[in-house]
């Protein structure tokens, strides 16, 4: 490409200059305090990029120099905060105007890693059972150490049907795994289930915040009310977030009408609002309420869970949520460019603040970090979900986190970052074998298969049963090459092994290091230990039967009947709703949670 000449680039670069110095000197004549200050700075900026433009050694357009130092300024703020240069801009509005192809996630920046915020339901990431937390360490081998989020978004984005890699480190892999996604249109219900459980217990699936989400979740709580719903579960794990008027719309729905749902604060008066609840409330305000919430719930789903934690509504049980708590504007700086800039906070009734701090301006990190790591939790009282321990003569406990009171039992609530719950409990945990029969999605390759012939033997609904038969036939399905899918469980020994064979093999094509009965020798030992790991493989199949018998019912039931009978199955099973159900059976832990600790 050739480069604009000398003199175009001194008239240009020149003209930003005596832009910019005029700038700082009339801000220098209107201001003080911190606007002087900042204009200071901005000297030093002027001075620097004057020096380089007269003596760098090679010759740098100034439009380069420019854009590079405000991706250099707003590399240090929070990760949603991002500068887009022309083709960004361009490839941005293809992503939001166009029709795009993606794989169903939400995705952040943790510990300066990009990392799965939640996977949507019913989306490729869900079913190849990519999970919150997940730390994503390359996209079709490009890695994303220092990646900002909306880049990433465009990566992981494309036309349907084409397909994209992304490399995955999980708490419990001994080393990164490759996802290979086809890329669908995504279309997610923001109500994909809901249902009676045993005991009248009313149960919504809430996935995200989109523009019919409060009609949505109207639609539900009227039938659930109509089919006798005397308590309710509220589903928000995994939940993204969207659209702050969907999560007012969706908290009206418990809260007394002129309820307070959540403020914002800038540092611009501009930025600076309350919302609150407009309408009576939809569900009895007696009726128990249970909110289910985890690492994966964020944005409008902690708007929605700290108001009714905040007004006594209900009790929140789950684990910690994300923490992200900001609110971001589109500032179109020149035809071409966009900044996308995050202006407030949002916090909750009580005046807590929603964002976690690593979520926030990025060099303060660094000053905090030791202070951060040296705060923990709040101790719970696990019978009660109260904390305990704490010191009733300071706003602050000894974990550091300042505590807040709620609007109407005055109960103690904190700012930890994200939405702590009143009853911690920790979600379904899955072994590594199982984990990876999750991750090649075989459960859902064996029910596409066998489901034509087993409908015309067995009713696939909620009374299935899965026999030994087919879980035999499941396990045929895994192990024969001639099938579409072959499984074998990538142990540490099965990866180390993959290795020894391919240095043999490195070792035959190169100069012979190695006599040829050396190397049928070895090969020959090689070839018993991979028979040996295959046994360790079956040994692991039958120690997780139960699981696969699990798995396969579940699929099946996906296959056959949808989301309603895949979901009510999988409730079945998990910890958090039998925990919720457990809660809302036993009235009197129920209100000992809702009660104030006497000091």
């Amino acid at each position: 490409m050739r480069l604009p000449s000398r003199s175009t680039v001194y008239f240009s670069f020149a003209a930003f200059l005596v832009f910019a110095a005029f700038s700082a000197g009339l801000a220098k004549e209107n201001s003080g305090g911190s606007g002087a200050s900042f204009y200071k700075s901005f000297e030093q900026l002027y001075r620097v990029l004057s020096r380089l433009n007269e003596a760098y050694v090679e010759e740098i357009p100034a439009d380069q120099m420019v854009e590079a130092a405000v991706k250099g300024m707003t590399s240090i703020l929070d990760p949603h905060t991002a500068y887009f240069d022309a083709k960004e801009t361009e490839d941005l509005k293809v992503h939001t105007e166009g029709e795009f192809g993606g794989l169903g996630i939400t995705i952040g920046v943790r510990e300066k890693i990009l990392t799965v915020i939640s996977p949507l339901v019913g989306t490729p990431a869900y079913r190849m059972g990519i999970q919150a937390g997940d730390r994503i360490l390359e996209i079709d081998g490009r890695s994303t150490k220092g990646m900002i989020v909306d880049t990433a978004v465009n990566h992981l984005r494309g036309k349907p049907g084409t397909t994209v890699t992304v490399k995955v480190w999980r708490e419990g892999f001994t080393e990164p795994q490759p996802f290979k996604f086809t890329r669908e249109i995504i279309k997610i219900e923001s109500v994909p289930y809901y249902g009676m459980l045993p005991g009248n217990v009313g149960f919504i699936k809430l996935v995200q915040f989109s523009r019919t989400t409060g009609d949505d979740m109207d639609k539900a709580v009227s039938e659930l009310k109509k089919q006798g719903m005397k308590s309710l579960i509220l589903d928000l794990r995994y939940n993204p977030g969207g659209l702050l008027t969907e999560a007012v719309a969706v908290s009206e729905l418990f809260l007394p009408k002129g309820s307070l749902v959540v403020s914002t604060k800038g540092r611009i008066a501009e930025q600076n609002s309350e919302l609150a609840s407009s309408r009576a409330p939809l569900v009895d305000p007696s009726l128990p309420l249970v909110v289910l919430v985890n690492g994966g719930s964020a944005s409008a789903s902690e708007i929605v869970s700290g108001a009714i934690q905040d007004w006594d509504r209900g009790i929140i049980l789950g684990t910690q949520t994300y923490g992200k708590g900001s609110v971001q504007t589109i500032n179109q700086m020149d035809a071409t460019h966009i900044l996308k800039l995050t202006t407030a906070f949002y916090y909750t009734p009580s005046g807590r603040c929603i964002n976690k701090k690593e979520n926030s301006i990025r060099f303060k990190n660094v000053d905090t970090a030791k202070a951060d790591a040296a705060k923990k939790e709040p101790e719970f009282d696990e019978d009660l979900g109260v904390e305990i321990g704490e010191k009733s003569d300071t706003t602050f406990d000894t974990t550091g986190h300042k505590s807040f009171l709620t609007k109407n039992l005055k109960r103690k609530v904190w700012d930890a970052g994200g939405i702590l719950p009143d009853l911690r409990v920790a979600g379904r945990s899955i072994n590594p074998y199982q984990q990876e029969l999750e991750r090649k999605t075989v459960f859902f390759r064996w029910a596409i298969k066998a489901r034509p012939a087993l409908e015309k033997k067995i009713k696939l609904d909620s009374s299935i049963k899965v026999t030994d038969a087919m879980i035999e036939d499941f396990h045929k399905f895994i192990v024969n090459p001639a099938d579409s899918v072959k499984f074998r469980f990538e142990s540490p020994a099965v990866r180390m092994l993959k290795e020894i064979r391919k240095t043999l093999e490195k070792d035959q094509k190169s100069a012979d290091s190695l006599t040829p009965e050396l190397r049928r020798n070895i090969a020959s030992r090689v070839d018993q230990l991979d028979s040996a790991l295959a046994q360790a493989g079956d040994h692991e199949f039958e120690r997780n039967r139960e699981y696969i018998r699990e798995g396969l019912a579940r699929e099946l039931l996906f296959a056959a009947g949808g989301t309603k009978a895949g979901s009510a199955y999988q409730l079945r099973f998990d910890p958090q709703v039998k925990a919720a159900l457990e809660l809302l059976g036993n009235p009197a832990r129920y209100k000992a949670i809702l009660t104030p600790k006497a000091k």
